[in-house]
């Protein structure tokens, strides 16, 4: 089969060929899965320059989530032919991922696919809604709360927000780095409703509407650096950031006196971390929510798996409004 491999090279930079490996075989608890598309995160980048650095040797098949068919399910839970979606697991991190024909998924990490739903919107849903939704059960949120989450051209921005609209909250706030995506996003019909914070214009604080008067009661913050630091000071008293990422740095400086007079908390969380049982209750939301219409995932562009190294090089340089999928695996023979 082929299979989208990272290869040693330097820092920012990435080695990526599309070649011929075995196809997989499932072990305990896995499942094999035909891909049929697989969405392309900034983790596939981190992995392929050395930037994790508890990923696994090179050369690696990168890709963290997908959609495909159930091929074969040793434990017989999943019929094959069954359309799923998934969060792939250690795939693509410490072992090979989804940017390939097959590739052996978790059981417990799969979700049926909705027949509404069509494969690459599938392969959209799984990190981006599963960290929103996960994100905002670990700070708690209830409806009426204003939630903010930075990045609304990134997936886990652009998921919290919907998904945060969608259950209720009473203020819901992104951000975007330059005046044309802020301006593009607001025109867009799946973002009403959701504010955005233009930041070339104005620091986080002062961008966000009255709305926000008494200051963000739930961030999930993918951004992090200096953003981070502009979140604590745009906090509500009991505020809480649930850190998901660092695509914007990976230090940031917090104003501590904004942390303690605010009684402010700070998680940290991992999807990988999450249990079998919370996952399933996240799926649940997600399904019912995608199904409804209540949430759209947002597509930018579509690659064949032969152009997988020019989809990660767009996700990453031009830095596009919603996701970037790969689909068509089959059709690489």
């Amino acid at each position: 089969m082929k299979a989208a491999r990272a290869y040693p090279i330097t820092e920012h930079t990435t080695d990526l060929r599309v070649e011929h490996v075995d196809e997989p075989t499932p072990g305990d608890g896995e499942v094999l899965v035909q891909i049929t598309a697989a969405g392309v995160t900034p983790l596939d980048h981190t992995v392929a320059t050395g930037g994790m650095p508890s990923a696994g040797p090179l050369p690696l098949t990168l890709g963290c989530e997908g959609a495909g068919i159930v091929a074969v399910d040793p434990d017989g839970r999943w019929p094959a032919g069954t359309r799923v979606m998934f969060f792939a697991g250690s795939g693509g991190v410490t072992a090979d991922g989804t940017m390939a024909e097959f590739a052996v998924i978790p059981a417990q990490n799969l979700a049926a696919i909705p027949a509404s739903v069509s494969d690459e919107v599938a392969a959209a849903v799984p990190i981006a809604y599963l960290t929103a939704a996960l994100a905002l059960r670990t700070a708690g949120f209830a409806p009426g709360e204003c939630v903010f989450s930075p990045g609304i051209g990134g997936s886990v921005g652009n998921a919290t927000t919907q998904l945060a609209r969608a259950l209720g909250a009473s203020a819901v706030a992104s951000s975007a780095g330059s005046t044309a995506k802020a301006e593009t996003v607001r025109a867009a019909p799946w973002a009403y409703g959701i504010e955005v914070v233009d930041l070339e214009r104005s620091r986080l604080p002062d961008g966000l509407s009255d709305a926000f008067a008494d200051g963000i009661d739930v961030a999930v913050d993918g951004v992090g650096g200096t953003l981070t630091a502009q979140i604590a000071e745009a906090l509500a008293t009991g505020g809480q950031i649930v850190l998901v990422g660092y695509s914007g740095g990976r230090v940031a400086h917090l104003p501590i006196t904004d942390v303690i007079w605010r009684r402010a908390t700070l998680h940290g969380f991992s999807l990988s971390a999450v249990t079998a049982a919370q996952s399933r209750v996240a799926w649940s939301t997600i399904i019912e929510l995608l199904v409804g219409g209540r949430i759209n995932p947002v597509i930018d562009s579509i690659y064949p798996l032969d152009a997988a190294s020019e989809a990660l090089r767009h996700l990453v340089e031009d830095r596009p409004i919603g996701k970037v999928v790969i689909t068509d695996l089959s059709r690489t023979r």
